[in-house]
């Protein structure tokens, strides 16, 4: 279930599109345009592609340039390639260019990999200001390397500042970049072939770009995917450049003096329906993260999520699920989904905003940067991070609990950890409690039958356990909820409730977890109104 969100600008992309963002599908391509939304001094602001072939027009003598590549050729021919490193530079600001509101949406969208024709370096400082791994791919040897799932790759086709030999800007640059970057050219045209391409504040002008594109689309023909462009109060002059590279549109409403703001809240948009999309498009395995994952994403569960080691995951598994799952909350991990096109970071960013707890294991590079992702999204009083003897956060948890894990592979006793861990779990239980238990009668006032339901019998789940682990009442193991019922019926805590009628509201549950079915207010209010007077008893 989605939750409603703003969707001022994302009514204007197509389901088929989101639907490849989603999956991971999308290959984004930033232009020069896009730099435009760097923030820099009151005085000074960023050149357009265009401007920056006026700017050094201006100085060289005599001399009338016919576009942005002839006066960087131009300007290279006369006063050589240091000078012309040297003067891009100034003319870029790149050592006080910073990123902007639009750089910040954009890069908290979990991509893979984004390409890009720019010199410049801001997104590199918006992925260090996440922070997130970001690997700028600027030679072809790295094509060979295998990157971290956990970051971005960020493909810079015609090189950087940093990078004078192999930068892309001069005529010669441009003719010989096939010859030159045959893997380059390669690699991009696979990424053309199965992503889905998007133009940000790219005017596809670049030759060798477009030599590539073309290639793909005459060897594809009508099997080529789409690919698209987002432009902010394009006219129709603007709308049909495009459209005769057969690039689609996607005009969003506004004014051109409000560029930055406007890709800012689009992006903005963009990164809360993949957060919330990608986890109703995955597969759940175990079927208490599905009942507490099919809630509203707006809807406070009982997710405690686990970014553990997977050497560690069994140890997790066998000691540490099961003392979780006796305080009301549920245990996920980010094996126990698989999202589409396999979305890692996506599935792991919507696993944390949703869970209610985290606890990570920071004794990997992996989970310390899940614990990073952790720490933007909920505050630090519900991550518990636990780490090995004499190790060293890379990073500020001075609010944020931590408490040390033997070594599992010795015969360390692990109980001290554990006693750790409970005390934590119990101050946890005790904030949460209240809203949890309240949970249902909001979704029921909302109109939200369906979630209302499973909100409802998964707080008669925990109730029971926790009623049972007072009264130190036996149960079977696993402690599925039939065994609590019937455990319960025993002990005649059902009273005023027949035990066929609960047996009816758990089934009612499951359909709705598993299917579409329908909930009407009658029956959720039923349901809702009988799980509070049993817990009441």
């Amino acid at each position: 279930m989605l939750s409603k969100l703003a969707s001022k600008y994302l009514k204007k992309f197509p389901k088929p599109l989101l639907d490849d963002l989603v999956a991971g599908r999308w290959l984004p391509i930033v232009g020069a345009g896009f730099s435009r939304n760097a923030v820099l001094p009151s005085n000074k602001k960023m050149p357009l592609w265009n401007d920056l072939g006026d700017l050094l027009k201006a100085d060289l003598r005599d001399y009338e340039t016919a576009s942005t590549v002839d006066a960087i050729s131009a300007y290279e021919h006369e006063y050589g390639r240091p000078k012309l490193i040297e003067r891009l530079s100034e003319l870029l600001y790149i050592d006080e260019a910073r990123p902007g509101d639009a750089h910040r949406a954009f890069c908290s969208i979990q991509f893979d990999i984004v390409c890009t024709t720019n010199f410049d370096f801001l997104l590199e400082r918006q992925y260090d200001l996440i922070p997130r791994h970001c690997t700028p791919l600027i030679d072809e040897e790295q094509l060979a390397v295998n990157l971290k799932e956990s970051g971005t790759a960020l493909l810079k086709l015609h090189g950087d500042l940093n990078h004078p030999g192999r930068l892309v800007a001069a005529e010669t640059d441009y003719d010989r970049f096939l010859h030159s970057f045959p893997l380059l050219a390669t690699y991009l045209a696979s990424l053309l072939i199965t992503r889905t391409a998007m133009l940000v504040g790219y005017s596809l002008d670049d030759p060798d770009f477009r030599q590539v594109w073309q290639i793909v689309a005459n060897r594809l023909g009508r099997s080529r995917r789409n690919a698209y462009v987002i432009l902010v109060g394009a006219s129709p002059t603007e709308t049909s450049r495009y459209e005769r590279r057969n690039i689609k549109v996607i005009n969003l409403p506004g004014s051109k003096a409000r560029y930055a703001k406007i890709l800012a809240e689009a992006f903005t948009e963009l990164s809360e329906y993949w957060r919330s999309a990608v986890i109703p498009a995955s597969q759940v395995k175990e079927e208490q993260p599905l009942r507490e994952l099919s809630l509203p994403s707006d809807s406070p569960t009982r997710l405690c999520f686990f970014a553990v080691p997977l050497s560690l995951l069994s140890f997790y598994k066998d000691r540490v699920f099961p003392i979780v799952s006796e305080f009301g909350f549920v245990p996920v991990t980010a094996d126990d989904v698989v999202a589409p096109g396999d979305a890692v970071i996506a599935k792991i960013d919507a696993l944390i905003s949703r869970a209610r707890l985290m606890v990570v294991d920071a004794s990997s590079e992996y989970t310390v940067n899940e614990l990073r992702l952790g720490l933007k999204r909920m505050s630090p009083s519900r991550i518990l991070i636990v780490t090995p003897d004499a190790i060293n956060l890379p990073l500020d948890v001075a609010q944020t609990r931590v408490v040390r894990r033997p070594d599992i592979a010795s015969s360390d006793d692990p109980e001290d950890f554990l006693a750790s861990l409970r005390d934590w779990l119990v101050s946890a239980e005790q904030e949460y409690a209240p809203t949890l238990t309240d949970e249902p009668d909001r979704l029921l006032k909302a109109g939200e039958y369906r979630a209302a339901v499973i909100a409802a019998i998964t707080l008669l789940e925990s109730s029971l356990r926790e009623r049972f682990s007072r009264q130190a009442l036996s149960l079977s193991r696993p402690s599925m909820l039939r065994s609590m019922l019937d455990t319960a019926q025993q002990a005649g805590i059902f009273r005023n409730v027949p035990i066929e009628v609960i047996h009816k509201w758990l089934r009612i549950r499951n359909e709705v977890v598993h299917t579409n079915r329908s909930v009407s207010r009658t029956e959720a209010a039923q349901i809702v109104k009988g799980v509070s007077e049993i817990i009441r008893e």
